[in-house]
């Protein structure tokens, strides 16, 4: 195992209810193909602290954040919520290289390069791709899930993901990562 992909707890609702209103789309074919914050949400399950949307967005709590600034993580963007203070969008962006080879990525479209579903979670990390460090927060190259509401996936070190359970954050998941062998 070389490092986890972390989910968070239910948000309970969608950063833009509607298409119509969402700027974060291709015009043409819906896929979501940026991150761009609706200012004007407001958090309804604030008792997380790592929090995903139906429409996969990740908001994160004055903590979390806290915590990366005091582990001095590099590469993350945190965008405060007026109407929920406490609470910010988290958005990353540093790489970490997974094998995709198991992964399904279905109707690429040229409108805007993307895909329409990018599924199955890669379970690999790259054969050649390695970290000088096991502290690390960074974010897969694909966003998966289906159209308008795919997302990075957020892959964190080992060192990381210990800090995260002693530091007492409720309510975060891991699925492990793991090295391929010369088998696969």
């Amino acid at each position: 195992m070389v490092a986890k992909i972390i989910v968070g707890t239910d948000e309970k609702g969608f950063v833009y209810p509607k298409v119509q209103e969402r700027t974060d789309i291709c015009p043409i074919c819906k896929n979501r193909i940026a991150d761009v914050a609706n200012l004007d949400y407001k958090v309804k399950n604030k008792k997380g602290n790592f929090l995903g949307t139906y429409d996969h967005y990740i908001i994160v709590s004055q903590k979390f954040k806290d915590f990366c600034e005091e582990n001095h993580y590099e590469g993350l963007e945190f965008i405060q919520l007026p109407k929920s203070p406490m609470f910010y969008y988290f958005i990353v962006h540093n790489i970490y290289e997974l094998d995709y080879k198991e992964s399904l990525f279905l109707n690429y479209r040229d409108c805007c390069g993307s895909y329409d579903e990018t599924v199955i979670t890669p379970r690999y990390c790259k054969q050649d791709f390695y970290m000088d460090t096991d502290d690390f927060i960074c974010r897969s190259e694909y966003r998966f899930a289906s159209f308008s509401n795919k997302s990075y996936l957020t892959v964190v070190g080992l060192e990381t993901a210990d800090k995260l359970k002693k530091a007492g954050f409720k309510n975060i998941y891991f699925t492990n990562v793991y090295r391929p062998t010369n088998d696969l």
